[in-house]
């Protein structure tokens, strides 16, 4: 592998090299003078730069890119002063980002150790074509395709726990550059992090690291193509019908306002909201509670489909009544609130909300059994309502939700 990198510029000879080091030769390869060069880069262009003593600064735009074993290439292509492209060089070593906008090359040394140099690469970031390959388009239009390590799941959504409110998620994708060290191919991971929250913006669920001063606006974000659903195993965005991406969530269903708050991820909410269609359906048998239909993802006038299908069990343990998710609910919550109805002992939960314009009702019920015969939701109800509340009233009705450490009371 080159590791040097020949060109003419203004009827000079050039010769870089992988240690940052430019010289300009003569006619029989002799240096004639030699000084340090480094990577500049910006919206317009990205370029290679130097400044021999007692002259000016020399800048060479260049053409970035990235092979099959995602390894950096350069080229300095043809412009004012070069009147031929150089050859593509082939740089090993390791991939940085932490922002859609830009990212980091780090280079190797013969041994396979970093070396402390960087390239510093102007381009936005984005993933076009599924999560397994992260696409990289550069000042002059061209793009490059980083690939992911697993076909199916490179990318994953995680927390980030030093984010503070607003920005407490990651979105990590995993690949690496295959170098070639003693003669030997050595994978070199790439660390591949951008940190923000989830919003939503162009009537698009999107994944944001900066917004504009108001803090409103959206400057900079990854945009994620895909169906949302809601699933058993977190909010998921589906592509040609498989779930590509897991993201952790929260549903809190709001009575008042038939609609969902809803948080997506782990970092202070958006104000986001989830507006169940008509055809949404809460079913209850069995131990069992199904929600399943549509719905729209809404912020202001901005909207995104959103589909739900989630079963949760239902029970009275610990004192408490809990709904907990069928199969893996890692990461995942769902809070309810409606009427709950205790009448000859039978306890009821009710979801239900009517739309003061008199749309469709949503309801759901759930029977949670006889208390008289179960001990366990006995004790359960007990610690909601107190003892009294059992004993008092054979027919007894409060509004009965999930708070943030337990179920939570009302009386009418």
């Amino acid at each position: 592998m080159a590791t040097t990198l020949d060109v003419t510029a203004d009827n000079r000879r050039l010769r870089f090299f992988d240690n940052f080091r430019v010289q300009e030769l003569g006619p029989d390869d002799a240096v004639v003078q030699e000084t340090d060069w480094e990577s500049l880069s910006s919206e317009k262009e990205n370029e290679l730069s130097f400044r021999f003593p007692g002259e000016t600064r020399t800048s060479l735009a260049v053409k970035y890119g990235f092979n099959a074993r995602n390894q950096l290439t350069v080229q300095i292509v043809a412009q004012p002063g070069v009147p031929a492209a150089s050859a593509v060089w082939t740089l090993p070593g390791k991939i940085l980002v932490d922002d859609v906008e830009d990212l980091e090359y780090a280079l190797l040394d013969d041994a396979g150790a970093l070396t402390g140099r960087k390239l510093f690469v102007y381009a936005k970031l984005d993933f076009p074509e599924g999560y397994a390959k992260l696409r990289v388009t550069f000042p002059d239009g061209s793009a490059a395709f980083i690939t992911g390590s697993n076909r199916e799941r490179s990318l994953a959504a995680s927390e980030y726990q030093s984010g503070g409110d607003l920005a407490r998620d990651l979105l990590a994708f995993r690949a690496a550059t295959r170098n070639t060290v003693d003669g030997e191919d050595e994978d070199m991971p790439a660390d591949v992090k951008f940190y923000g929250r989830w919003d939503l913006h162009e009537n698009a669920l999107v994944f944001v690291t900066r917004y504009d001063n108001s803090a409103a606006n959206p400057v900079a974000y990854l945009a994620l193509g895909g169906q949302i659903k809601g699933t058993n195993f977190g909010l998921v965005l589906e592509r040609d019908g498989t779930a590509a991406l897991q993201i952790a969530g929260r549903y809190a269903w709001n009575k008042n306002t038939l609609a969902w708050d809803l948080q997506v991820g782990h970092s202070k909410s958006a104000g986001l909201e989830a507006r169940l269609g008509a055809e949404a359906k809460f079913v209850g048998q069995r131990g069992t509670l199904t929600l399943k239909g549509g719905a729209t993802l809404k912020k202001g006038a901005q909207t995104a489909a959103l589909a739900f299908d989630l079963k949760l069990t239902y029970a009275a343990a610990n004192r408490n009544l809990v709904f907990t998710m069928t199969g893996d609910g890692t990461g995942y919550q769902v809070q309810l609130s409606g009427d709950f109805t205790i009448r000859n002992s039978s306890v009821t939960f009710a979801i239900s909300a009517v739309d003061k314009d008199g749309r469709k009702e949503v309801r759901g019920t759930v029977q949670f059994g006889t208390y008289t015969r179960n001990a366990e939701l006995k004790l359960a109800l007990e610690s909601v309502l107190g003892r009294n509340g059992l004993t008092l009233k054979a027919n007894l009705e409060f509004r009965f939700f999930w708070g943030p450490t337990g179920p939570v009371a009302q009386l009418p």
